[in-house]
């Protein structure tokens, strides 16, 4: 079906495209076009099934009052829930949200940064891929309203939402010490980023300053062959000399990679071995045992992120603002 523009409907009545754009679009406040005419208009855009324009009027305006969302895992819960989060308080800003989804692929991220440019997108959240830094300072020399979330850089300038993931992990780590656990094992996703780093970080100091830190017990997992890199590391982990007592997993679906390689094998979850999560998923809530899980504040790293960009968007003073929330432990 052909397009209706403003030019059709004028024709269609007898008036000017400018007296019909100025009743389409809210300005007639003054009645400079009689009530009568408004009407018609109005009535005719409708029967014409009019579609106004809206990425065109925001340009004129100087924005297009849509932002661009990058994560790495849609499926992940944590993402999801996330975009949702997102998109729930930018609808309430009158800002689209358009999602794009890496798969933790470097190039991919970089085919969505174009797209969403190409978009006209107001500003963009990321959830960085591994090695990404190059493509997130083009972003900022493009002067582009930027905001990382989840994980970031901290060689860069650039506002970032993050969490305390050196001393959420310290302190669980602690935990199970505490409750008489001398022999944790830590597993972990294979890759050069600040968050999983920081979470590593956290189990390794806890571990040393306890006395009981063993290398063989922290494995890493890559996201592409996870259930195979998983079997692999819980055999090893399972025939260690020091038998491993717990096992804390740095991420949901490495967790749930990890305890479907326990079943495997027969364990008895929280009684062979004990077992500590980090983010929490539906399938935690259906084990007929409890399982310690470290929960994220997802809605509040939404709304902080989102903030942040409208902030830059609206040409507010952001000063590359770096925020840390508070992750807590849920036993």
């Amino acid at each position: 079906m052909e397009k209706v523009s403003l030019k059709v409907i004028a024709k269609e009545l007898g008036v000017s495209a400018a007296t019909v754009s100025l009743v389409l679009n809210g300005k007639n406040k003054n009645g400079r076009v009689s009530e009568e005419m408004s009407k018609k208009i109005i009535d005719k855009a409708a029967e014409l099934h009019y579609i106004p324009n809206s990425l065109a009027k925001g340009l004129k305006m100087g924005h297009s009052k849509s932002i661009g969302l990058i994560v790495a895992d849609i499926s992940n819960v944590f993402f999801g829930t996330l975009a949702l989060h997102i998109q729930n308080y930018a609808e309430k800003e009158g800002y689209t949200v358009i999602i794009g989804n890496t798969n933790e692929k470097l190039e991919e991220m970089g085919k969505i940064i174009t797209f969403l440019n190409s978009r006209q997108v107001d500003g963009l959240i990321i959830t960085p891929a591994e090695g990404s830094e190059v493509l997130i300072e083009s972003v900022l020399k493009g002067k582009k309203p930027l905001v990382l979330v989840d994980r970031g850089f901290p060689d860069l300038n650039v506002p970032s939402v993050l969490i305390n993931n050196y001393e959420i992990c310290y302190r669980s780590t602690k935990q199970l010490i505490d409750q008489g656990f001398k022999n944790p094992a830590f597993i972990t996703y294979r890759q050069d980023q600040f968050h999983t780093n920081e979470r590593k970080r956290g189990f390794i100091e806890a571990m040393k300053d306890a006395g009981l830190f063993t290398p063989d017990h922290v494995k890493e997992v890559s996201y592409q062959y996870l259930n195979e890199d998983m079997d692999k590391a819980i055999s090893q982990l399972l025939k260690c000399e020091k038998k491993v007592d717990a096992i804390f997993f740095a991420t949901n679906t490495i967790s749930m990679a990890g305890v479907k390689s326990l079943f495997k094998r027969g364990m008895l979850i929280q009684k062979d071995i004990q077992v500590m999560c980090f983010d929490e998923t539906d399938a935690i809530n259906l084990f007929p045992f409890r399982v310690p899980f470290i929960k994220q504040p997802i809605e509040e790293m939404a709304k902080s992120a989102l903030e942040l960009l409208i902030d830059q968007i609206e040409k507010k003073d952001v000063k590359n603002q770096k925020l840390f929330l508070e992750a807590e432990l849920i036993t």
